[in-house]
């Protein structure tokens, strides 16, 4: 009788632990879900492709941005793709949701954003002027570095693209 006793404890014990792993698996599982489908301010990947172009990935909120800039001689001009599998795309003006800044440099607003419509799956060109308000260039000689930023996508506050000259 003692030993049933035992033998039933030590069930119940296996049973106890058991459960409480599942429960710590589970709630895991839900937190790293939870970062990867929009709880992160999303990861950036910079690779210079044969032709001296640069793209980077920014991911998050279930949105994926992909910008490639030309280089400098192409002046401030990128190539985006805007992919997800959940919301519409056509809403986001990324004339009114981008900034380009520079180092040194004031922000500069975009002066066009050349995207057709495309549900789930966008892309076009988002253009900056040339040159500043004072005349100066957007990417002069003294110019270190660039960072394309693009607000509120996806629950994103800031996706922020940076290419150092």
């Amino acid at each position: 009788m003692e030993q049933q006793r035992k033998q039933r404890r030590g069930t119940r014990r296996v049973w106890t632990i058991g459960i409480a792993l599942v429960v710590v698996g589970m709630i895991l599982g839900l937190v790293l879900w939870t970062r990867g489908s929009g709880g992160t301010t999303g990861t950036t990947n910079t690779a210079p492709s044969a032709t001296g172009t640069m793209t980077q990935v920014n991911e998050g909120g279930q949105i994926t941005i992909k910008a490639t800039w030309q280089g400098k001689q192409a002046g401030p001009v990128f190539a985006l793709e805007m992919e997800t599998h959940t919301v519409d795309l056509d809403g986001y003006n990324l004339r009114e949701l981008a900034v380009l800044r520079t180092h040194p440099g004031m922000p500069i607003q975009p002066s066009g954003w050349d995207a057709p419509a495309g549900g789930h799956h966008r892309s076009g060109t988002l253009s900056f002027p040339s040159t500043t308000a004072s005349g100066r260039p957007a990417i002069g000689p003294m110019t270190r570095s660039i960072e394309l930023v693009i607000r509120d996508v996806g629950g994103i506050p800031e996706r922020i693209f940076t290419w150092r000259l």
